[in-house]
């Protein structure tokens, strides 16, 4: 399953801090001999994915592309209006030329905002698995210390990797499956999304799969580098 540009982002945040985590919670413990050492380990990964699929996060995002894509929309329309005017227009047309020259600076416009449009929902959407994320650690931890856990780990289950669609994808597969060597230890996973109140999302079918945009940023691709010109028209 292909996913969106936050999660990919949110694979950055995980690796950064992961390790930093499960060294600091395992040093406090060792600190204190008396504590039984009992194991937990959390779908860190799992569950902020579909918490950013949370009517918390999606909405703010929804809106911030909408916006994005309604202020190409306009550019968009100029374009294709000069586009028109262009071929209503005959070559020997005084004026031919000043429309090919307004086509050209209207496209590289819109070729601008598209980058933009790009940059800023990435930006804005790393944002929100950076608030997401922390909101889940804080939790986290909570949960673990009010269950007993001397250790926390942050880990996926064991298992195959099933989806091998690409590099990005598999690598951040491995990455969700933490290897610590350690007593086997109970899964907060379920736990901590029921604190939550993270629903479970629902698995894509083929055809929704086929329609989903594709990862990197949920925003329209920026077009091709180059000036649009009036060549063939007229």
């Amino acid at each position: 399953m292909r996913r969106p540009a936050s999660v990919h982002f949110a694979a950055v945040i995980l690796i950064a801090v992961l390790a930093a985590w499960t060294h600091r919670v395992w040093g406090e413990a060792q600190t204190d001999p008396a504590r039984p050492h009992r194991v937990a380990t959390v779908d860190m990964l799992e569950l902020l994915e579909d918490l950013l699929q949370t009517g918390d996060f999606k909405p703010d995002r929804d809106e911030f592309r909408g916006d994005w894509e309604e202020r190409i929309g306009v550019i968009q329309n100029a374009l294709a209006q000069i586009e028109g005017e262009m071929r209503m227009a005959s070559p020997n047309d005084p004026g031919a030329r000043q429309l090919q020259q307004r086509y050209q600076q209207t496209g590289y416009q819109f070729q601008q905002m598209q980058r933009q449009a790009s940059m800023e929902f990435d930006r804005f959407s790393a944002e929100q698995a950076a608030t997401a994320y922390s909101t889940l650690h804080t939790e986290a931890s909570m949960l673990a210390n009010e269950l007993g856990y001397s250790h926390l780990i942050a880990s996926r289950g064991a298992g195959e990797i099933t989806d091998r669609s690409n590099l990005a994808t598999v690598t951040q597969e491995i990455l969700a499956r933490s290897m610590i060597i350690s007593p086997a230890g109970d899964d907060l996973t379920a736990r901590l999304r029921e604190r939550l109140s993270i629903p479970v999302r629902p698995e894509p079918t083929p055809e929704a799969e086929m329609g989903e945009i594709a990862p990197g940023t949920d925003m329209p691709e920026p077009a091709a580098d180059q000036t649009p010109t009036a060549e063939g028209d007229g």
